[in-house]
């Protein structure tokens, strides 16, 4: 058994660093059509995803890093144009205004933009941090927050909804921003284990581990 294991623990380290290797280098060799495609393709409008990273591309070279950097932007943006748009709205309204449905409904849309707009303010942070893992987990809530501003016109009496399209252009970037930081995050991933496993090599430590593997197998 122990020489199995010799065999197997240097056999398999080795596995698993050329895996990693080919991952990370096939993600790297995808152009920024390929991404831009495996995102649209995540949304329920392709032309409009599309659309808006191509009118917001500064080079036609852009990697992942860039393309989520435009998700978050854009993002933000809309969710802040949106809010101020509600806001003007409720400020329209007349206190003896007989919509009451209509100003409830406003009302509730307007937290929830203010939600995410303070999401993707934070997000836009940690993005310049480079703290992809904090971006994708402020991002995984905002779908929520959004679908509670569409909900609250479809419930009833059912009130004329005047944010129908700022809401689903709402709701097709923000999918577009977490798509995005999820395939950051796994590009993130696998360079780190590549990393950590190059540097294992190096260092000379995987005779280390492997003896320390090995004796602790071989006790139980």
């Amino acid at each position: 058994m122990a020489s199995a294991i010799r065999l197997f623990l240097p056999f398999s380290l080795l596995v698993i660093f050329f895996l990693a290797i080919h991952i990370t280098l096939s993600n790297a060799q995808n152009t920024t059509e390929d991404i831009i495609n495996k995102i649209c393709r995540s949304v329920e409008d392709y032309g409009f995803c599309k659309q808006t990273f191509e009118d917001n591309l500064l080079s036609p070279v852009a990697n992942i890093v860039d393309l989520t950097h435009i998700t978050i932007l854009q993002s933000s943006s809309n969710a802040t144009n949106t809010l101020d748009f509600i806001r003007h709205l409720l400020g329209n309204m007349t206190t003896d205004d007989d919509d009451v449905a209509l100003k409830n409904a406003l009302t509730e849309c307007e937290n929830a933009y203010r939600v995410l707009a303070r999401s993707f303010q934070n997000a836009f942070l940690f993005f310049n941090s480079k703290d992809y893992d904090s971006v994708l987990f402020v991002e995984r809530s905002t779908p929520r927050v959004q679908a509670s501003c569409t909900s609250t016109f479809n419930t009833p009496p059912n009130p004329f909804n005047p944010l129908d399209e700022r809401n689903r252009q709402m709701r097709i970037l923000i999918t577009m921003a977490v798509v995005a930081a999820t395939e950051l995050t796994s590009s993130s991933i696998n360079a780190f284990y590549v990393l950590g496993i190059y540097k294992l090599f190096i260092n000379g430590r995987i005779k280390y581990y492997y003896s320390f593997i090995s004796r602790t197998i071989l006790s139980s």
